[in-house]
């Protein structure tokens, strides 16, 4: 009787295919290279049929090779290149596992990628061009690019010819100049304050904030702290400063927005805030837009902040596409 054990390689993992079944035997063929494809299925054909005890036998043994061990699996360099030796033979393996191995040294200066650009630029500062030349050629262009843009315009110059000049430096002085510059980056880092808070980030916040927190927050630090509040809203923009539209950019808004959405945020504002809209539009669209007010009838408080909310949305995109000026004052400079 044919027992598991005598049958050859080959034909052996074909018996353990027909044991699988069509389905489960095609898409183990699927995963295989074509020359073993070639072999197992020329197995295959001298293979008429399996009788119940091989095929057991050939189940059980696939099973016990799988499962069978108590211990731990064997891994590990050892075993890794053993499983790509035997998939790809001696010599690609060699290669595979070099290209590995490679792959897994951390680029020289890497800890630099995520860092400050303006904390890069002091630390680099007091170094020759040519160091911050060798630092640069071994980072990816968008992190070189970030840090050259800190630098002062007289030392990019001459870095850039330096970069561009530097051929081969050896690989014992790219390890002693990595190791200064992060024993130097650690204890400036460690030395140098975080910088959280401040007008400008509260002003983000509130911009993203519904429009009743951020006119109650605007109007308790008005009373807590004018000054403070004023710093803020030069750095954001609400419905009422659309008095700091000129003409021309007020005009340029009033096309990008739907009548409804005027009608409905000019329900809760000053006189002074809707005189704005009505001096920026023509005597018939001003007529349209109070008929559409008053047709309106009652309308929710909620409805109202959130068209106002949208008009804000246009001015914003507009200011940040140079379509319009905001004048907010704090020394900003706006040329004729």
């Amino acid at each position: 009787m044919t027992t598991s054990a005598s049958l050859p390689g080959a034909r052996k993992a074909a018996a353990l295919l027909i044991a699988l079944g069509r389905e489960a035997a095609a898409r183990v063929l699927a995963r295989l290279p074509a020359d073993a494809v070639e072999r197992l299925t020329l197995e295959l054909l001298r293979t008429p049929a399996l009788d119940a005890p091989l095929r057991d036998a050939v189940l059980a043994e696939a099973h016990d090779g799988l499962f069978g061990g108590t211990g731990p699996l064997p891994a590990g360099e050892a075993f890794a290149f053993e499983v790509v030796r035997e998939a790809y033979g001696p010599e690609r393996a060699e290669d595979v596992i070099a290209r590995v191995r490679q792959a897994q040294i951390p680029a020289p200066f890497e800890f630099l990628r995520g860092a400050d650009p303006s904390q890069v630029r002091e630390l680099l500062a007091t170094e020759h061009p040519q160091t911050i030349a060798l630092v640069l050629a071994h980072l990816d262009p968008r992190t070189a690019a970030r840090i050259l843009t800190e630098l002062d315009p007289p030392l990019q110059v001459d870095v850039a010819r330096r970069f561009a000049t530097t051929d081969q430096v050896s690989p014992e002085t790219v390890a002693v100049v990595e190791a200064q510059l992060r024993s130097r980056m650690t204890a400036y880092t460690s030395s140098v304050a975080t910088h959280v808070g401040g007008a400008r980030p509260l002003a983000h916040v509130l911009n993203q904030v519904d429009r009743s927190t951020e006119k109650q927050i605007l109007g308790a630090l008005g009373e807590a702290d004018p000054a403070l509040a004023d710093e803020v809203r030069r750095y954001m923009f609400v419905f009422e400063d659309v008095l700091l539209l000129d003409d021309r950019a007020m005009q340029r808004v009033i096309r990008e927005l739907d009548t409804k959405d005027i009608a409905l945020a000019l329900r809760a504002t000053t006189e002074e805030v809707k005189e704005k809209f009505f001096a920026n539009m023509s005597q018939r669209a001003v007529e349209m837009l109070k008929e559409e007010m008053e047709l309106a009838g009652q309308v929710r408080m909620k409805n109202v902040e959130e068209a106002q909310g949208r008009i804000v949305d246009v001015i914003k995109r507009l200011e940040e596409q140079d379509e319009i000026v905001i004048s907010r004052g704090g020394g900003d400079d706006v040329l004729a």
